[in-house]
């Protein structure tokens, strides 16, 4: 994301490394993926493969950034082999905690996205890349790098923090003068992401990269933009109810918190 505190110069910005989350896994454990805003996301992925046939059983699977691997396990679970690779250790070992308490089997190696074809050469028939490309200093140079790593026929599952869903969260917010910052003790702190992305951008340079949109998704468009208070009176089933709904239609879509992109590689 391209925030920065008041008392950061350019040049130091660049050299900020890509985020490690060894310090927050188990609070993420704890405040996003046991928390009705992870049972949104799981929801939706879960939805998207379903709706577009994605079938995985026998097919190979790599989980870039995968951390404590929710998604992937599901897809283990469905036949699928798969490779996860984040460089948190401590989110790796949730990992392992977790598809050990399944007793599934899967290659996971402590590796940054830039290693991760070194790690696991080749090209696999679905990489999955969620919450990671607005965490890096520079993401679109990553998307070569992802789009290298699926087959001819094969599915990149993406999602990453939306530019106008952020901009629209910091106006609700009050934050009129600079609606693309984020707080500044967040990002001091390294809980904000660096850098939201536009999705129409991603969607440009991933066409040039030879992938077809299948899917273009926003998760959290109804539910971060609804009060606590409602959100509690009508109940979690029918705001997640809605968000799946609205979140495939414009111009719903441009403002949920994240975008999750089906890609068919051609």
């Amino acid at each position: 994301m391209s925030e920065q505190p008041a008392n950061v110069t350019d040049n130091a910005r660049s050299k900020r490394p890509d985020r490690n989350f060894d310090d927050l896994a188990s609070r993420f454990a704890r405040t996003i993926y046991a928390t009705p805003r992870g049972r949104l996301r799981l929801k939706a992925l879960r939805q998207d493969f379903a709706d577009l046939g994605i079938n995985v059983q026998g097919a190979t699977v790599l989980d870039i950034g995968g951390g404590q691997g929710q998604f992937s396990l599901e897809l283990a679970q469905q036949g699928a082999e798969v490779s996860l690779c984040d460089i948190s250790a401590e989110m790796l070992k949730l990992a392992q905690d977790q598809f050990a308490a399944a007793n599934l089997s899967a290659s996971i190696r402590q590796c940054s996205l830039q290693e991760s074809d070194a790690t696991f050469p080749g090209e696999f028939d679905v990489v999955l890349n969620h919450a990671v490309l607005e965490w890096l200093e520079d993401p679109f140079a990553a998307l070569p790098l992802l789009a290298a790593k699926v087959k001819s026929g094969g599915c990149l599952s993406l999602m990453f923090y939306n530019l106008h869903g952020h901009q629209w969260r910091q106006l609700m917010n009050g934050r009129t003068a600079e609606p693309e910052s984020s707080n500044p003790r967040l990002r001091d702190e390294g809980n904000a992401p660096q850098h939201p992305l536009d999705p129409q951008a991603v969607t440009e340079q991933l066409e040039a990269l030879g992938f077809t949109l299948e899917r273009w998704r926003g998760i959290r468009c109804v539910w971060d933009h609804m009060h606590q208070k409602i959100r509690d009176r009508i109940g979690e089933a029918d705001v997640f109810a809605a968000d799946l709904e609205f979140g495939l239609e414009e111009p719903y879509r441009q403002l949920g918190r994240y975008v999750h992109f089906m890609l068919r590689k051609r």
